[in-house]
């Protein structure tokens, strides 16, 4: 469904309207009254509407700048603050309830959580206004074999130095939704080899 929100408005009314004619069509051939009206209706509105995307500007418009533009998204709020130093850190961002949410995926053994997709981590940095990642980690523990590096996640090539985040379970009540969720995020200076 993801490749129809890029296709063009006009494209999609054109075949519709292919489809619309092709049964205009068949209930002539038929001679059922009681849907010609209807079928008639259905072929007037999309060659109406697919004539006012022609002539306007709106011919470039795509299903997806249509969706965003009825329901558009809404930005969410993080509640953090931020602590800089002492040390080797340049920076320490926590958060607070509502946490935000990621994206992971459990490995085969089904033992620890990885980030396959850095979307929702790209999402937070953004909003931080700090560079996003370029790839997926896996869990550090699994990396380790250390239980104090459950529920970490470290990226060495990180362009302000090396960017590690820690997860925690989230809960909403309301819902009894549970879910993995941002605790903090801490930026330490790259020590050079």
């Amino acid at each position: 469904m993801e490749f129809l929100a890029h296709i063009p408005l006009t494209a999609i009314l054109s075949v519709l309207l292919f489809i619309a004619s092709i049964w205009l069509l068949v209930i002539i051939m038929q001679k059922r009254s009681g849907y010609m009206f209807r079928a008639m209706v259905f072929f007037l509105f999309v060659l109406l509407a697919l004539i006012y995307l022609q002539q306007s500007d709106a011919k470039k418009y795509t299903l997806n700048d249509v969706r965003l533009a009825l329901f558009p998204e809404t930005q969410p709020i993080y509640n953090y603050h931020k602590e800089e130093g002492p040390g080797d850190i340049l920076a320490s961002y926590y958060f607070t309830d509502p946490r935000p949410r990621i994206n992971l995926s459990m490995d085969s053994a089904g033992k620890y959580f990885h980030i396959n997709d850095p979307s929702s981590i790209n999402r937070v940095l953004s909003h931080l206004r700090l560079p996003s990642v370029k790839s997926g980690v896996r869990e550090l523990g699994s990396i380790t074999g250390l239980d104090t590096d459950n529920f970490v996640y470290r990226w060495d090539d990180y362009p302000k130095g090396t960017l590690i985040i820690y997860r925690t379970q989230c809960r909403k009540r309301e819902r009894l939704d549970t879910f993995n969720c941002l605790e903090r995020i801490i930026i330490k200076k790259k020590y050079r080899d």
